[in-house]
């Protein structure tokens, strides 16, 4: 492996996150809630879409929310890209995966990321990274937000701005927006795009990221992201990554993690 990936690092914020860093090759199906883009670091990594379809070597791929598939990197290494849906127009999604799968357009990005990649902490700043310069960094361009309801705006708030929130039920979040449950349930999935329940799950499996190079417990952070017990948690992170909680941590020691603007990491996260 390359020198120059010795230690990972890792920008999250509400609605982008890059990672760097070791891939652990179990070859499990994994399924994001985000707009999803791969990129091997050299050479290339091997992709299977579905559980049981065949590997394909790939240099960069971009997947659709919600899209199960198997990754293995022959460096151990890979690019990971990720884009919440909420916050991307139809078309800025369609774009973005398009352009990513594209022949000639998917190797151009491809490169872009492994040259952008060294520059992160150039976009963070004392007040972490924007949408806006996470995109231009990454990409060379703004994307498009989606346009929101108000009432389904404010509730997408409750559910990221703080871990315990996500425990909150659909009858909560519709009595917070005025709406009866089923009004709720139909306005949120038209707004967002998806499902309440599946994004809900989502936000909570992403927050353990939260937590990847932390030091707390792994019971304590399946009780502070609502998880009724560990099996629960073990299991959602596995169908999610398709690595169990206790090998991410393992493989996160050292990484390091930049914030984004207004995004909040607990006391025990280590930030540079």
């Amino acid at each position: 492996m390359n020198s120059h990936w010795t230690a990972g690092q890792m920008a999250i914020g509400r609605d982008r996150f890059f990672y760097s860093g070791l891939l652990g090759n179990s070859g499990k199906p994994r399924s994001l809630g985000g707009i999803t883009i791969y990129v091997a670091p050299e050479g290339h990594f091997e992709i299977g879409l579905g559980k049981t379809s065949p590997f394909e070597k790939r240099q960069i791929a971009a997947l659709a929310p919600y899209e199960t598939h198997r990754l293995v990197s022959p460096c151990r290494w890979i690019l990971n890209l990720g884009f919440e849906p909420e916050s991307l127009s139809d078309r800025a999604q369609a774009d973005l995966i398009r352009r990513a799968n594209d022949p000639i357009l998917g190797p151009e990005l491809a490169r872009r990321i492994r040259a952008a990649e060294p520059r992160l902490d150039t976009v963070t700043g004392t007040e972490g990274f924007t949408d806006h310069s996470f995109d231009q960094l990454f990409l060379g361009e703004a994307l498009a937000p989606r346009r929101m309801d108000v009432r389904i705006a404010a509730v997408m708030q409750t559910i990221c701005a703080e871990i315990e929130d996500n425990a909150l039920s659909a009858d909560d979040l519709a009595a917070q927006a005025g709406l009866s449950t089923s009004r709720f349930l139909h306005l949120f999935k038209e707004n967002t795009g998806i499902a309440f329940r599946s994004l809900r799950m989502w936000k909570r499996a992403r927050r353990f990221l939260d937590h990847a190079n932390g030091s707390d417990s792994l019971t304590e952070v399946a009780l502070e992201l609502g998880y009724p017990d560990s099996s629960h948690f073990s299991h959602s992170i596995r169908r999610t990554y398709g690595l169990k909680p206790r090998s991410i941590r393992t493989g996160s020691r050292n990484l390091k993690i930049y914030a984004g603007a207004g995004y909040t990491l607990g006391p025990d996260r280590v930030v540079p």
